[in-house]
């Protein structure tokens, strides 16, 4: 109850605070990408070599007219089609929304693009983008609605719009940008690639309403949702699927222009955040953890426990001793081992999210009734009762996670190099012990007084 009704708050500011200056660091950047991509005759020159050709800018710029235009008339009809939402007032939120948008939506994708090719997709602050562009939409909305007198239901419907579509334009650039930095790493054709993302967005905007659909008719998507419903067979949405930020833009949204937004734990998050980026440590990390749940945390940082262990265990092992700073060998073979930790969980994450939708699909069919004409399709009822089996209760799904992690560790762990003395279980056991206890040391060091060290 305290972190639903305040800590989550401080994270919401931290996030908005971090999103911002995510922006202002990376303002030289993004200058300069702008500036290259409108030189549009040095793009498109014969010279340029085949592994740096982009699509030809001239149909990108004539596209994000296009996409523009289109989503200003989305955007009429969709607040237009609300109840007691007059045309001038439709016609006015829809002709500021799309233009905010257009300029928004290119300076967020523009930051996602970069820190995905930097760090990965996965380290993209999506969330924090999301939340500092539904501030200044709620504030834009807020001032075009109090002019129109517009309806409070319908100014945060609208508010709505823009931050989804922002969130999902800096998602698609973060993984545009991954998949263009793995193709200049194997040297393919930048604009073979942007033709071959924008036919797969285009079909994964057909295919996703679907899937999320089906989603919500097995599951419900997000708690708050489900209990404005509850199914009979789940009355307390015990197995409602989790949308923190789904949750996050919506509990924003009603807090600004319901008047309950908890704004001292929001202000509180931007001074931690402020101190964060003062220290110089990374803002949006932090602003993650905070609004996050604990029991949503605990896997991330084990995850990284396990990660920083066998990074150590590889330095030890190359290097013979535990240095501060690494040998290049060393830095070099722990990559290599840590590359395919980090395969083996992504291949287990799309593995999930492909499961969690097959499953679904499965209990959507056993819902259908005998009566109907596609009644055959549900023999096998719902899989929890394919093998007699319930819910695994605490003691069990703990046993579980714990032969899972020494599954992966296993499989991430079979590249470390030679120890020189065998790599058995009771020469991972000793390093392992080894790097633990030289950690701890250093850690312990760090914290003293100088003169005390």
């Amino acid at each position: 109850m305290i972190w639903d009704s305040q800590i989550r708050f401080a994270g919401v500011g931290a996030m908005v605070v971090g999103g911002v200056w995510t922006l202002w660091s990376m303002r030289k950047t993004i200058a300069k990408g702008f500036a290259k991509a409108l030189n549009i005759k040095e793009l498109d020159s014969e010279n340029t070599l085949r592994t740096e050709r982009d699509m030809n800018m001239r149909y990108v710029f004539i596209t994000c007219l296009v996409i523009v235009a289109a989503t200003f008339f989305f955007y009429w009809w969709a607040i237009g089609s609300y109840e007691n939402v007059t045309t001038t007032q439709a016609l006015a939120l829809a002709l500021s929304g799309a233009l905010f948008l257009a300029l928004v939506a290119f300076f967020f994708s523009a930051v996602a693009g970069y820190i995905a090719g930097v760090v990965g997709s996965s380290n993209s602050p999506v969330s924090g983008m999301t939340i500092a562009t539904l501030m200044f939409t709620a504030l834009l909305v807020w001032t075009v609605g109090g002019i129109f007198d517009v309806s409070k239901e319908a100014l945060m419907f609208s508010t709505l719009i823009i931050a989804a579509i922002v969130a999902v334009n800096a998602a698609i650039a973060g993984d545009v940008m991954q998949d263009l930095k793995t193709g200049n790493m194997v040297g393919a054709t930048p604009a073979k690639q942007q033709v071959a993302e924008t036919v797969g967005v285009l079909v994964g905007a057909v295919i996703i309403g679907p899937v999320l659909v089906l989603l919500n008719r097995a599951f419900k998507i997000s708690r708050t949702y489900c209990l404005s419903n509850p199914p009979a067979s789940d009355p307390t949405c015990s197995k409602a699927l989790l949308a923190p930020q789904a949750e996050l833009i919506g509990g924003i949204i009603t807090g600004i222009f319901g008047g309950t937004l908890n704004y001292p734990m929001v202000i509180l998050g931007a001074l931690i955040a402020v101190l964060i980026i003062w220290k110089k440590l990374p803002v949006m990390s932090v602003a993650i953890g905070i609004y996050l749940p604990l029991y949503l945390s605990v896997p991330i940082v084990v995850g990284g426990l396990i990660h920083f262990l066998v990074m150590k265990i590889t330095h030890l092992r190359v290097d013979g001793v535990l240095l501060d700073i690494p040998s290049k060998s060393a830095k070099e073979a722990a990559d290599e081992v840590g590359s395919r930790g980090i395969m083996i969980g992504a291949g287990l994450i799309a593995g999930e999210a492909l499961m969690g939708v097959i499953v679904a699909l499965f209990i959507v069919i056993a819902s259908i009734p005998s009566s109907s004409p596609w009644g055959f399709m549900n023999l096998l009822g719902p899989p929890d009762k394919w093998f007699g089996l319930g819910e695994l209760n605490s003691i069990f799904s703990l046993l579980f996670f714990g032969w899972f992690l020494l599954v992966f560790a296993y499989l991430a762990t079979r590249t470390l190099p030679d120890a020189g003395k065998g790599n058995g279980i009771f020469s991972l056991v000793s390093d392992t012990w080894h790097a633990i206890t030289s950690s701890l040391s250093s850690l312990f060091k760090s914290i003293l007084p100088p003169n005390r060290r």
